[in-house]
């Protein structure tokens, strides 16, 4: 599969252009090479565009939703370095009342005019990732409930035709925390190759922290990457269960919290007071909730190897 097809599809030229081939041989080291097709595909059918302002180039694209529930809201984007974003277009027929996925409009957009400097380069690192783990099997349509994954994560919204207008109502969206982890494990590893041998995410904490204990200390990385990758959640949430029965459930919400927090302190850093209230509750939540989730899993471990 040939990278030079991607970049003469979309007129790409000088650093992303130079970038671009070698990033897309370490992804296809990274996740396999039984993952290539759908590594090239997603690149293929997805433009990667320079802007100013995240919130700007997708609004401008008509690829804004609103969506009051969402983990990350439009203030995020518009404080954003990168994003991955796609939008199903959805056909309503009334005479059925059914609905149907006409097609699904993508897009990376990275916050930056070139990808000369390390920074770009790392974000796009870690956008292209979120990409590749949602590519396959994205999106889909029981009756009026749409399902969205990416990766780990899953969202859930119910459909409804208001004024002629379609509305999505969210239902659910959980392991945003987990997935963001371990997208910020990928991005450090890559970049360390890449960019610079001793690169270290920032902005990801504590959820990198989880990431790394499920990739490195407990060899789940191949099983998590099959996971995301190929739509296999289910396989994962056995072999967590194997670590601690209901640990999925329980990683994936402690996870969330604390990504939600990082995320509200990141809105706050204009006002110390506040950012370090989040601070001081993000702490007790890895007090009480986190690190006895991982004493539990070692006192199980330790049990079995008795």
């Amino acid at each position: 599969m040939n990278v030079q097809n991607i970049i003469t599809k979309y007129h790409y030229d000088g650093s992303l252009a130079e970038f671009l081939p070698k990033l897309y041989t370490e992804f296809v080291n990274y996740f396999g090479r039984d993952k290539e097709p759908i590594i090239y595909e997603a690149l293929l059918n997805t433009e990667i565009i320079t802007c100013h302002n995240i919130y700007s180039a997708l609004n401008e694209r008509g690829l804004l939703e609103k969506r009051a529930d969402n983990i990350v809201q439009d203030g995020d984007l518009k404080r954003a370095a990168g994003v991955y974003h796609s939008l199903p277009i959805i056909n309503y027929d009334p005479t059925t009342n059914t609905y149907s996925i006409k097609d699904i409009k993508r897009i990376v957009a990275i916050n930056t005019e070139d990808f000369s400097s390390s920074y770009s380069k790392t974000v796009l690192i870690h956008e292209l990732s979120h990409l590749i783990k949602s590519y396959y099997a994205e999106y889909n349509l029981n009756g009026d409930i749409l399902t969205t994954r990416s990766g780990l994560i899953t969202s859930k919204e119910q459909l409804s035709i208001k004024n002629d207008t379609l509305v999505k109502t969210p239902i659910l969206e959980e392991s945003v925390g987990l997935e963001e982890g371990l997208t910020s494990v990928i991005e450090e590893d890559i970049a360390k190759i890449l960019v610079n041998p001793d690169y270290k995410v920032s902005g990801y904490g504590v959820v990198n922290a989880i990431a790394r204990l499920l990739t490195d200390k407990y060899n789940l990385k191949e099983a998590l990457l099959n996971a995301q990758v190929l739509n296999e959640k289910e396989s994962i949430i056995v072999l967590f269960d194997e670590l601690l029965p209901g640990l999925y459930a329980k990683l994936s919400s402690v996870s969330d919290k604390l990504y939600q927090l990082s995320l509200k302190m990141f809105s706050e850093i204009f006002d110390p007071e506040k950012m370090q209230a989040t601070s001081k509750t993000l702490n007790e939540v890895i007090i009480t909730e986190f690190h006895p989730l991982v004493d539990a899993i070692e006192k199980n471990q330790e049990k079995r190897r008795n």
